[in-house]
């Protein structure tokens, strides 16, 4: 398999250099425990704020028997994604509009944030009907990002800072 994880998250930035800070970004969210993988906030300067959604990793998988089906892993770890995608507009469905729009009204700029992180070729991504509904619903672009790195540093690569 070539792609290792895929970390699906709510980025918030700003323009103007200040970072992001828990009290615009994460706490008008009113994140529950065990809602969400991680959040990260008050990094700095230039810093980004990260609720993180779902993070699929291939290990996952690992227990899945390809024995009749050489493609089983694979398929199975296309599901988890899937669904990881569908908690993630779970996610955004219960959140008020008027909270995103506050968020966007201190000057925050969101997205949703989908990184893969492969070691070679490609991977084909499903966006669930009701993930883009939710981003649409709240006016979320969708940034897809790719990067080549060796499978050995995926368990490590972007885990959440702080788990809920």
């Amino acid at each position: 398999m070539s792609v290792r994880s895929v970390l699906i998250g709510l980025q918030a930035s700003r323009k103007d250099g200040r970072g992001v800070t828990s009290a615009e970004f994460l706490a008008p969210l009113d994140i529950q425990s065990g809602e969400v993988e991680g959040i990260r906030a008050d990094g700095g300067p230039w810093a980004s704020g990260m609720v993180y959604l779902a993070v699929v990793h291939d290990s996952e998988f690992a227990h899945v028997d390809t024995r009749t089906d050489a493609g089983a892993q694979s398929e199975a770890f296309s599901i988890g994604v899937v669904e990881g995608f569908r908690a993630a507009g779970l996610f955004l469905d219960q959140r008020p509009t008027e909270v995103v729009a506050a968020i966007r009204a201190a000057g925050v700029s969101l997205r949703l944030f989908v990184e893969l992180r492969m070691n070679q070729d490609q991977m084909e991504l499903e966006f669930p009907p009701e993930l883009l509904a939710a981003c649409g619903r709240h006016g979320l672009g969708v940034y897809v990002i790719s990067n080549d790195i060796p499978g050995s540093e995926v368990p490590v690569a972007h885990m959440p800072e702080a788990p809920l």
